[in-house]
């Protein structure tokens, strides 16, 4: 678009005329009507012309006026080399001062028209478009003053800020009045803009030569017009004279050809019409065929009868499924085909569609010859060009194996509501026994992992071998105890209690713990651990919860690695600290990764590996719970890599210390 004031004017550079206010005698533009100028959707109305005409100069001369006689110019046609030259010629008008509308207009009472309109970009007037004078339109002052007009900004000038082509968007004008060589008034050649722009004083001069050209252009219009018409005087005077020396012999072959012409037209009226008939009825023709091969294709049932109930029509399905020819039905009603009971239940069916005047639907059964079919029938009035009723039409879609399909679907939905009611049910006995289980059996182990860690502080008097027994013990001890606080976590996730204790936790620091407390594990698997932490990671975390999440990733590595080195980084990237647990084991089968995480799934065989599958899952709860997530990435028999992304939040932007229990609820895994 254009931007700077140098697309619209030269710097002091003077204006035709500055928001012009009416002369002496001249009316003021009241507050204007509904909205009548020209734009898009825009309707011509205004004023009658008769308030108009005598303003505008496009009146025939007054008796005594002393004003010679000229041919009308209003209806003076423009011809198509000229029309062609002011194109171009608006055109480059609104390519040069570079605004969206260049406008030629011309007066045809009533009506101002749009006679040229530029085909430039954002232009919202088309050719012929007319609008009704008394619009208050910028143009009609011009052609009323005879002047020219410079609006800058209509927006900020009370006379012109209610003008209609403000709702187009164009609150700046420049005009040129138009004029005939007789002096009546053509019309205006003017620009808008959607602006506020003063218009220089070249684009003025530049304007006013272009209203020059349109004026020697209507001067040679004018004379050509005021020759042809002298042309066409002599032309009449000649012929007069020469039908007065011949009246009798024209008047005679007028009369001969008026005959003749009477007779062609006959004759053409009469061939015309004889195609129209033969063209109307080979549609009419097609059309039936048409129709007929559409029914007679269709698995539905078709029927047409008159409000007598006369069968008009049957297609092919009716009659397989009746045994019934149609040429034999056609006439007959509904008790020469059907029983009495199902013909009753018909013909009420067709008088209900005709009382209701609009197409009902309803279930029927007709009787068929490997039993009782159930069809959905729609029946409807068929009117004449009158809108009075004159048959009743009927399709009828057999709805047989979808009504036992239906049925089949009810009984099975059934069976599964029920299926579903006692799954849930043993889940929650599951559960249940789960959780009480897992209470029942973490006393004697927490008695027994007492007397285990009693044992060890004696154990520099006891025997080497007794020694060595008493530290496998302990560790089986742990193992079990992991086992049952799996088992209660479980039972509190999906309790919803599983609390989170936050502060601040060094992700790098407790991942070092985790792996030194499995030095005895990583020795016997015969794997090493290489380490990616540059930097401590600090993060309002549950360090209890966490620590369960770093242990239970490093013994899947040591389980599954297959002796082979684990890799574990930690690092912050941007507000998130990431974890990564990494091995070069057995890998997890692609089928097998989205389940990984939930209650009791594995990867691996239970015959070769033990466990109760419960690890990652509460893993996965307790990093959702910290507003993180964990996933996998593996390839069978390349190894797996664990990922943890946890926000790192300071104690203002803490979580809630609360796990809400699973999505799935208490009898479905999350995920």
């Amino acid at each position: 678009m254009r931007t700077g004031p140098d697309d619209h004017t030269e710097p002091g550079a003077p204006v035709v005329d500055h928001a012009r206010h009416p002369g002496p005698g001249e009316p003021a533009p009241s507050e204007p009507a509904a909205r009548t100028g020209l734009g898009p959707h825009k309707a011509a109305s205004g004023c009658p012309p008769e308030q108009r005409t005598d303003d505008l100069g496009t009146k025939s001369p007054r008796p005594g006026s002393g004003r010679t006689a000229q041919p009308s110019t209003v209806a003076t046609d423009i011809p198509t080399d000229i029309a062609r030259k002011w194109q171009e010629m608006t055109d480059l008008l609104a390519e040069i001062l570079r605004v969206p509308a260049a406008l030629i207009m011309r007066i045809e009472p009533p009506d101002i028209v749009v006679c040229v309109s530029s085909e430039s970009k954002g232009n919202p007037f088309a050719p012929n478009e007319r609008a009704r004078l008394g619009s208050g339109l910028y143009c009609e002052s011009v052609l009323k003053s005879r002047t020219p007009l410079l609006i800058p900004n209509a927006l900020k000038d009370e006379q012109w800020k209610s003008n209609p082509d403000i709702e187009l968007g164009l609150i700046s004008y420049l005009g040129f009045p138009i004029s005939w060589p007789t002096g009546d008034i053509f019309g205006t050649i003017c620009v808008l803009d959607d602006r506020a722009n003063h218009y220089s004083k070249a684009y003025q001069a530049l304007m006013e030569q272009c209203r020059d050209v349109i004026e020697m252009d209507l001067k040679s219009i004018f004379a050509l017009d005021a020759r042809l018409t002298e042309e066409a005087r002599a032309k009449e005077r000649l012929e007069q004279q020469v039908a007065e020396r011949t009246a009798d012999l024209r008047h005679a072959n007028a009369q001969l050809r008026q005959k003749i012409a009477e007779h062609e037209r006959t004759e053409a009226a009469l061939r015309k019409v004889a195609e129209e008939c033969r063209c109307a009825e080979e549609a009419l023709r097609t059309s039936q065929e048409l129709l007929r091969a559409i029914i007679d294709s269709s698995t539905a049932i078709v029927a047409v009868k008159d409000i007598e109930g006369r069968y008009l029509l049957v297609n092919r399905r009716f009659e397989e499924l009746f045994g019934v020819a149609r040429e034999a039905i056609v006439g007959k009603r509904d008790d020469d085909v059907f029983s009495r009971e199902h013909a009753e239940a018909l013909r009420a069916f067709d008088r209900r569609a005709l009382l209701a005047g609009t197409a009902l639907k309803d279930e029927e059964v007709m009787p068929e010859d490997d039993g009782v079919h159930t069809y959905l029938t729609i029946k409807f009035p068929l009117r004449d060009a009158a809108g009075v009723p004159y048959a009743v039409g009927g399709i009828s879609t057999d709805i047989t194996e979808r009504k036992k399909i239906e049925a089949e679907r009810a009984l099975v939905l059934e069976h599964e509501q029920r299926a579903r009611t006692a799954a849930e049910a043993a889940v929650r006995m599951r559960d249940d026994f789960l959780s009480i289980a897992s209470h029942e059996l973490y006393t004697p182990i927490a008695g027994l992992k007492l007397a285990v860690q009693g044992l060890m502080r004696e154990a520099t008097t006891l025997p080497a071998g007794a020694t060595k027994l008493a530290r496998m013990a302990e560790r089986q001890c742990q193992r079990l105890v992991r086992l049952i606080e799996d088992l209660l976590d479980v039972a509190r996730i999906q309790a919803g209690k599983l609390d989170l204790r936050l502060g601040d936790v060094d992700l790098r620091a407790l991942s070092r713990e985790v792996v030194e407390h499995f030095d005895v594990e990583l020795k016997q698997a015969g794997s090493t651990v290489s380490w990616r932490a540059d930097a401590p990671v600090v993060g309002m975390w549950d360090r209890a919860r966490l620590e369960q999440v770093v242990t239970n990733l490093v013994l899947n590595a040591i389980k599954y690695g297959r002796g082979k080195p684990i890799e574990i980084s930690v690092a912050a990237e941007g507000e998130v600290a990431r974890l990564v647990v990494a091995d070069r084991g057995i890998g997890i089968d692609a089928s097998c990764a989205p389940y990984i995480f939930e209650r009791f799934e594995r990867g691996v065989s239970a015959q070769h590996y033990g466990g109760l599958g419960l690890g990652l899952y509460i893993s996965r709860q307790i990093v959702d719970g910290h507003g993180g997530s964990i996933r996998v990435e593996s390839e069978l028999g390349a190894g797996a890599a664990f990922i943890v992304e946890l926000p790192l939040r300071r104690r203002r932007d803490a979580l809630p210390t609360e796990v809400s229990a699973p999505t799935g609820g208490p009898d479905e895994p999350a995920g």
